[in-house]
């Protein structure tokens, strides 16, 4: 899917959730704090910065929807340190003065 695609369809479920919630663009940009023109940008599928989406997210009470692009991880990046730091560093031996045979690097 090319993301022109994409775009219209995060519109296109951004104005069902609008009307699933009973309001007409105007309303959604006054509560999420944006122009009329924005929504209406957003819900075409023209563009929109991400900034707008969050904040149309919030107003329409779906800013979980953000959760699920990046689920918690299961695995602490701290951990996986550690875990790796228990392990002692391979050094490679090369005697002084050797040097790579040609070609290589």
């Amino acid at each position: 899917m090319s993301t022109d695609e994409r775009e219209r369809q995060v519109g296109d479920q951004v104005r069902r959730l609008r009307l699933d919630r009973g309001l007409d663009q105007v309303e959604l940009a006054r509560r999420a704090d944006l122009s009329p023109s924005t929504v209406q940008s957003l819900e075409a599928g023209r563009g929109s910065t991400l900034r707008s989406l969050v904040r149309v997210l919030r107003a329409l009470g779906a800013d979980d929807a953000l959760a699920r692009l990046a689920p918690a991880s299961a695995v602490s990046p701290l951990d996986v340190l550690r875990s790796s730091a228990d392990e002692p560093r391979r050094r490679v031996y090369r005697p002084r003065g050797a040097r790579p045979p040609e070609g290589g690097s």
